[in-house]
């Protein structure tokens, strides 16, 4: 016994002692660089902060995610990303060198040198930050992967937030004309090569203007002893007002709302920044908000159990065609529900978003909110707001729901759909299904386990889950599925253990007899990875 103590205590020590000098190694090469091998300091172009530099274009490093920072030095390394003094000083560090850099950067107090020239209006380019531009670009917000105010999330997707607007400018660039590549998918460059340089100029200020006292909390590093006023730049913003945004560039213009014309002859809702400036308007951005945050926001949070947001299922705060858009939805109701055997007002089609893909019997009320309560309210008037001009009644609108995918020859398989999902969307969702999500709120929902959906979600049925990821993903469709992978990459996610159905009665086969018998759903009929039935093992099942 002593002999084991005696050894996990040498452990320990050489631990400790492996971090110290690691930590060393840093410090020495960030403040004296290695003359022998021609490496400057870090310091002199990332400042010893590690805020970055304006004048040199030099990004903030501090803060950001240690996996990211490698994974750039690698890039230098194998030409993906091109710098004369970078590239040629990443081929000299070790291993170890660059694991002790990025562990030291990430590590620091968030920080940010960001400058945002005097002739630019940071609001100019808010509206394609945090909205994007779906309808007439297929074009997300910066937002939907990097945060909504740029703090970054996961291991790829890089805090945006304070870093210099130079070097945002000049990286946004070299994606566009290919100069920069090594991005997960081809994404940046995809995104990137449908913005104006006025828009990329925009977006920059936006997000140099912004304040990066969250983005060490989102990319899992440290910040000890640090205090918001300390460490921003001197221009920044506090979170964007919901109705402030500015509307788009000129260029862009806005349409009015009504029924477009055109093949698809998609009705449009009404723009953003038309909300009514009253209390009714008031109410309206509430339920907008309450759509695009409900697992966090302070009044509708209480009643989700899980990790979810409406817009994670109806895509561009639920104004998108083909992604079950709400304008199409509230015209649609009263309705009967075979699901329900009865007929639903909108109302209750809301709560039952609350109950299934909200899962909120696990909330911290146990309960969907009430028919008279403010979330409910709220969105109600949210969703009618974006109805304006549609023809009340109309329950073939084109661009309702999901568009519906023809079954293949093959079906569908989970093990190649296995595939598929590990090359496509792990990079955003997670290897395990359990999302991502920044500092101030979810942005890649969870699509199993605890935090997802329940067994009684629409999305779970696998008809349904394929139909909308083949027209919705991966977001911007920057590539596109085919029709057999979005069926297989269904089939893979829907065949993992998920929260239990609302409707259990305390026996797995029964709820499967009486509420699953559709050849699309897998509960109480497939094994999942535990080697038990789904449904046996989810939260809340006695068996």
């Amino acid at each position: 016994m002593l002999v084991r103590i005696q050894f996990a205590i040498l452990i320990l020590l050489i631990s400790l002692v492996t971090a110290a000098s690691a930590d060393d190694v840093a410090k020495r090469l960030v403040t004296l660089g290695d003359p022998a091998r021609g490496i400057e300091p870090c310091a002199t172009c990332h400042q010893a902060n590690g805020g970055g530099s304006e004048s040199i274009g030099a990004p903030r490093l501090a803060a950001v995610n240690a996996f990211y920072l490698a994974q750039q030095i690698d890039n230098f390394n194998d030409g993906n990303r091109k710098h004369s003094i970078m590239q040629p000083w990443a081929e000299l560090l070790t291993d170890a060198e660059i694991a002790a850099l990025s562990e030291y950067f990430a590590a620091l107090p968030p920080a940010s040198n960001a400058r945002v020239p005097a002739d630019s209006d940071p609001k100019d380019g808010e509206w394609l930050a945090l909205d994007g531009d779906w309808t007439e670009r297929r074009l997300p917000a910066c937002g939907q992967c990097h945060g909504r105010l740029g703090s970054g999330v996961g291991q790829h997707f890089p805090a945006l937030a304070g870093q210099p607007y130079s070097y945002l400018v000049r990286q946004m660039a070299a994606w566009t004309t290919g100069e920069r590549t090594g991005d997960p998918l081809g994404m940046m460059g995809a995104v990137n090569a449908k913005l104006s340089v006025a828009e990329i100029q925009a977006v920059a200020a936006f997000y140099a203007s912004l304040p990066v006292a969250d983005s060490a909390v989102a990319s899992g590093a440290s910040s000890p002893g640090s205090s918001a006023t300390a460490m921003s730049p001197p221009q920044q913003s506090s979170e964007p007002a919901p109705m402030a945004h500015k509307k788009p560039l000129p260029h862009q213009g806005e349409v009015p709302s009504g029924r477009l014309p055109g093949k698809a002859g998609h009705f449009n809702p009404p723009a953003r920044g038309d909300k009514p400036g009253d209390a009714f308007g008031e109410e309206v951005a509430l339920g907008e908000r309450i759509f695009t945050q409900t697992n966090s926001h302070e009044i509708s949070g209480k009643y989700v159990g899980n990790q979810q947001t409406c817009e994670g299922c109806h895509l561009d705060a639920g104004r998108l065609a083909d992604a079950a858009p709400m304008w199409a939805a509230w015209v649609a109701y009263p309705a009967y529900r075979s699901k329900d055997k009865q007929v639903n007002t909108i109302t209750e089609r809301i709560q039952g978003c609350f109950n299934y893909s909200m899962n909120a019997q696990a909330s911290e009320v146990g309960h969907p909110p009430a028919a008279e309560s403010p979330v409910i309210h709220a969105l109600e008037s949210y969703l009618y707001w974006l109805a304006t001009g549609a023809p009340t009644g109309d329950k073939a609108m084109p661009g309702r729901g999901y568009p519906k995918l023809a079954e293949t020859e093959q079906g569908f398989d989970p093990q190649r759909g296995a595939a598929i999902y590990e090359k496509n969307c792990a990079i955003c969702h997670g290897a395990d299904g359990t999302g991502g999500d920044a500092s101030d709120t979810m942005v890649f929902p969870p699509l199993w386990g605890a935090r997802s959906y329940n067994w009684g979600a629409g999305m779970h049925r696998i008809d349904t889950a394929a139909a909308y990821i083949k027209t919705n993903m991966p977001l911007g469709n920057f590539l596109e599925l085919t029709d057999q992978q979005a069926w297989d990459v269904a089939a893979f996610m829907n065949a993992h253990e998920r929260p239990q159905d609302p409707r259990f009665a305390g026996v797995v086969a029964e709820t499967a007899e009486q509420f699953h018998g559709s050849q699309f759903d897998y509960y109480g009929k497939r094994e999942g990875a535990d080697g038990k039935l789904l449904g046996t093992s989810s939260p809340g099942s006695a068996q």
